[in-house]
């Protein structure tokens, strides 16, 4: 049964985990129970729950003695962890049913035309929950489901990450034609394809991060390969 404290802790970690995607909280800006209990009306118990299940989700920090940040990332942690979601990624895409099963093609499709909708509208945070869920659906449909749920954890700690690039029009533009460009190759059972995107997709964000750590590198699906082949 869930209880009412429950409820409210849900509720808070969406709004605190939202605020962080639309880059409301910034990375390294602490967290203060007090002030949270205040701006959210409710309790310290609930804010306290809220934080710690954000801090087993990778999304804040809690530093003893010191309260609770929103997890901060080098540009060398953020290199690793991107490179580990590409492996893992093409690594999925190389194992999901090709192509793809009519019912599961269809639900990507009802969220892809979801996606669109409210970015035709501007409704940035609804189109970052709608990305998610669009992504989350693909890969449920990877029969490794150990493989499909690395990739959610690595998602979920990088949510900090995706402020860099969350309200550019053309990195938007990009993610819609990247989705229509999904859902075609998993219908038509475009493997190849299928993998390279899966990996140049996510490319968008870092790309963001480095530029505001003035820093250009070329690294994409191509780039991976070579490294792993070299």
């Amino acid at each position: 049964m869930v209880t009412k404290t429950d409820a409210q802790a849900a509720q808070l970690i969406e709004s605190i985990k939202s605020d962080i995607i639309i880059g409301r909280l910034r990375p390294h800006q602490r967290l203060v129970e007090e002030e949270i209990s205040a701006q959210f009306g409710v309790s310290r118990h609930v804010s306290r729950a809220a934080l710690v299940h954000l801090d087993r989700m990778g999304l804040v920090t809690r530093r003893p003695n010191r309260g609770v940040i929103v997890r901060d990332f080098s540009l060398q942690q953020v290199e690793q962890i991107y490179e580990v979601r590409m492996i893992l990624q093409r690594e999925a895409a190389s194992r999901v049913p090709m192509p793809a099963r009519p019912e599961a093609l269809a639900q990507i499709e009802a969220i892809h035309e979801e996606y669109c909708r409210e970015l035709d509208a501007g409704n940035l945070l609804q189109v970052n929950v709608l990305n998610d869920a669009f992504h989350r659906r693909i890969w449920a449909t990877c029969p490794n489901q150990y493989l499909a749920e690395t990739i959610e954890k690595l998602w979920v700690e990088t949510t900090g990450i995706r402020w860099y690039g969350v309200g550019d029009p053309h990195l938007l533009a990009h993610s819609r034609e990247h989705h229509a460009t999904m859902i075609e190759q998993l219908r038509s059972g475009d493997r190849a394809g299928f993998v390279a995107l899966a990996v140049d997709h996510i490319l968008p964000p870092l790309d963001a991060f480095r530029r505001a750590h003035r820093v250009s590198t070329t690294y994409g699906a191509a780039a991976l390969q070579e490294r792993e082949t070299s």
